[in-house]
């Protein structure tokens, strides 16, 4: 009954008219549903209180997998996962700290800031830091390579 409502749900904010200007009729549709999905179950879950972060993830992949999952898939994430686990060893204790409670935990800037005695703009300059260190070392090893950091965001490169 849930992934029926799941599924209600998430079509009926795909077809709202907000979101129907949102999309460009480029992109996948299907990457489309599957962020407004990811969206609502972020949302569900933070109604539930359960934590968010890195370990969501398994969650979140059983609940959007509406259809057995692709085995060329479940071999990228099984990499991609391996990836971050690698990335984050790789990380002093410092940044390593801030990773753990940003991502792993899911906390927020300014309770992150609070736990690691700093203000929270500080926080969020070294998080950008980390964010384009991560982004190079995924473009290192194959993934996200037509993305680019500009500013304080992230884009996609188009051709």
């Amino acid at each position: 009954m849930e992934l029926e409502n799941a599924i209600v749900e998430v079509f009926s904010r795909a077809f709202e008219p907000r979101a129907r200007q949102v999309y460009d009729g480029q992109r996948p549709y299907e990457h489309f549903l599957m962020g407004i999905a990811r969206n609502y179950l972020l949302e569900l879950m933070r109604n539930r209180e359960l934590p968010s972060g890195l370990d969501v993830s398994e969650e979140l992949d059983a609940a959007l997998s509406l259809e057995r999952p692709d085995v060329h898939e479940a071999l990228e994430d099984r990499e991609v996962n391996e990836l971050m686990r690698r990335f984050r060893a790789e990380l002093g204790e410092e940044d390593g700290r801030m990773f753990d409670l940003r991502y792993v935990e899911g906390l927020t800037q300014n309770v992150a800031a609070d736990k690691l005695g700093q203000t929270r703009i500080q926080l969020r300059r070294r998080e950008h830091k980390l964010r384009v260190r991560l982004l190079d070392y995924l473009k290192a090893h194959g993934y996200l390579g037509s993305v680019t950091a500009t500013g304080w965001s992230f884009m996609t490169e188009t051709t």
